[in-house]
Parts: structure tokens; sequence; C-alpha cells
């Protein structure tokens, strides 16, 4: 919910969350959109605007004042300074106002268009990437935004596995090791294993079932409708599992998730994403490995894809709707992969040259 300076409901915010709430949208999407809008209405506050009298000028300010690290249009930074936010999401946060706007355009007020004047037509064969059917559709027209910030691609951390090893080794007990080795191990997102219960994991054919259960009390959750899977693990971690259950697990437990808080006044209850944020800080202390879930589980593909994966296994291991979300997003070659490739590549690209007789070249 968002509410104004007064503590007042903002109505057509909540009118457009129900909206993606009714359509499938993940809890974790309704949270992010609300926040993006809790933004905008700030802006409109601060600037004294109506949210119906809108234009593409002052959309290009909420823009600007996305970028200002003072948060206000009236403070303009002597010497550069750093954006409070990329480029990237200063472009998530505009495409979340246009789709409220593209909401407010289709089911309330037919006369606010913001979001139509700030979309253009390219071609098929001006976009960004090339899909399976390019050939045919590189002449079709598709929408394009006209506001957005240029985003500097960039490949996403990755650790090697000895580091993985060295995380493991500074956990200070089974319930954390047993944690690190899931994530690098399964490829799973940290909310599918804080979300995962006992009943989840089949030990016999060691794997692991991911299931949508909604929102658990500790906020845990799957992220798409592609999320649920079953995931094959190895008997190291099975066995490693049964030694944390047989430790932690005991008759004061009364919860069927997995990984539980092992102290404080909340001792037993679900683990949070709060104390595994507090846990990765700590392995930073004791290792000076900089790392968080999301790393792992992209370091897990990566090794995956070079141990010869397949791209639509990969996609299944990783819960996506999309191959090319796995293949653009997620599987990162490096230098050195790229040099052990060309090698064994070379002899094949090697040009054979014929000596002409009595030639010294």
């Amino acid at each position: 919910m968002l509410v104004d300076s007064d503590g007042e409901p903002v109505l057509p915010v909540m009118r457009f969350i129900k909206f993606k709430d009714n359509s499938g949208a993940a809890r974790n999407s309704l949270r992010a959109y609300c926040q993006h809008l809790k933004l905008f209405f700030e802006f409109l506050e601060q600037e004294e605007l109506d949210y119906r009298k809108i234009n593409i000028d002052e959309m290009a300010a909420f823009l600007r004042w996305l970028q200002n690290p003072y948060g206000n249009l009236k403070v303009i930074p002597v010497t550069p300074v750093t954006s409070p936010r990329g480029p990237a999401t200063v472009n998530t946060v505009i495409s979340t106002v246009l789709n409220f706007y593209d909401y407010l355009m289709r089911h309330e007020d037919y006369s606010v268009q913001l979001s139509e004047r700030l979309k253009k037509t390219i071609p098929g064969s001006r976009r960004g990437f090339k899909d399976f059917l390019y050939h045919i559709n590189k002449d079709k027209e598709y929408p394009a935004k006209i506001l957005k910030v240029k985003v500097r691609r960039s490949r996403p951390k990755t650790i090697p596995k000895e580091q993985v090893g060295k995380l493991i080794d500074a956990c200070s007990n089974l319930r954390d090791k047993f944690l690190i080795q899931l994530l690098w191990e399964s490829s799973m997102r940290i909310g599918e294993a804080l979300a995962l219960w006992l009943e989840d994991f089949e030990p016999d054919g060691q794997k692991i079932h991911i299931r949508d259960r909604g929102e658990l009390p500790n906020l845990a959750e799957i992220k798409t409708i592609c999320s649920p899977r079953t995931v094959d693990v190895s008997p190291d971690l099975i066995n490693l599992f049964f030694d944390y259950v047989a430790e932690f697990h005991t008759d004061e437990v009364d919860t069927n998730h997995i990984f539980i808080k092992l102290s404080g006044k909340n001792q037993y209850q679900p683990m949070e994403y709060q104390d595994v944020a507090s846990l990765f800080r700590r392995l930073k202390a004791k290792t000076g490995i900089d790392v968080s879930p999301h790393i792992l589980r992209h370091s897990s593909l990566t090794e995956l894809r070079r141990a010869g994966w397949k791209p639509e296994h990969l996609r299944k291991r990783a819960g996506h709707a999309h191959v090319q979300t796995t293949m653009q997003i997620y599987l990162h070659p490096s230098d050195e992969d790229l040099r052990k490739d060309w090698e064994k590549a070379e002899e094949k690209m090697r040009l054979k040259r014929q000596q002409k007789e009595g030639s010294e070249h």
C-alpha cells in the first residue's frame, strides 16, 4: 500500500497494484511497483504537480530527479557526483510509471495517454537483438521507449568454486555451511531456499522440489510461475542435509522450514532475508570475499555451462521462462574460457601455404 504524507492511501496506485496482483504478478514485483510509484509521487509532491496533468517534459524532469543525488531539482551539484541509482534502475522506475499511466488510460481516464506519447515505433532490424524469426520480423514494427537512460552492459560478477570452498570453511555452524553449498550446487534463488520445507527434500532420489506456497511468514517465496521445478543434487549435499536436520531440527522446532534462526528471541523461527544478509557480511569480514546469494547463482550456472550443459537444461535448472534470459544474463564466459576455446580451434583455423620452389617467402 502507498500512503501520502497525510497517511491517506493513494487510491489510483492501490487500484493499479490490485490490478497487477489479479493479473498474476509476483509479490516481490508488487512491492517493487509500489516503491517505484512512491518515488514518483514524492517527485510530484515536491514539484507541486497533479498526476493527472503530467506531460513529456515533466517525465523527463522526473528522470533527472531520479539521477539527482539530493532528490531535489533545485539543488545542482557543483562537482560531478555519483548518481544514487544506476541507469538500469532508473529505466525500471520509468517503466513502472508508464505502466501505471497505461492502466489509467485504459481503465480510468482515457484522456491520460502519457504512456502512448512516450513510445515510438522502430523496425525489427533496429532492435538490440536478433530473435529466432529475425528473417521474418526484421521489417515488422515494434514499440520502443523514447525516455530512457543508456545502460552500459557489464559482465555480472562470479566467483570460482575455490572461493566457495573458502566461504564454507569460514562458516561457524552447520546451517550456514549447508546453505552456502545448497545455493552453489542447486543454482536456486535465495527466496526459493528460504521457502524450502523439510518434505521438499527427496533423499532417495537426491532431488529437491521447489514448490509455490505463496508468500510465507518469513516473506520468502518463489519468483515466477516457471520457478516450481525439481533440482538434482549430490549425495554430499543430501548427507549435509541429514547432519543439519539431526543437529538443529529438535523437538523444540515447530516449523517445516528448512532454514531456521539458531539464537536470539526468535530462535527456531524461519530464517529471513536479513539473516542471510548478516551471514554474508560476516563471511566477507572473515574471508575478504565480497559475495551475495545471487552471485552464487550466477557462478553456479556459469560453472554448469563450462561443464557442457545445454542451454535448455540450464534454463530449467534456473527456473526461467525463456532460454534467452539464461543465455543473456547468467552465462558469462571468462577470458580464460575464450582462450581455451581458441586453443582448441586454432589448428582448424590455421592456413596452409604452399611455398613456390626457389622462393624465399
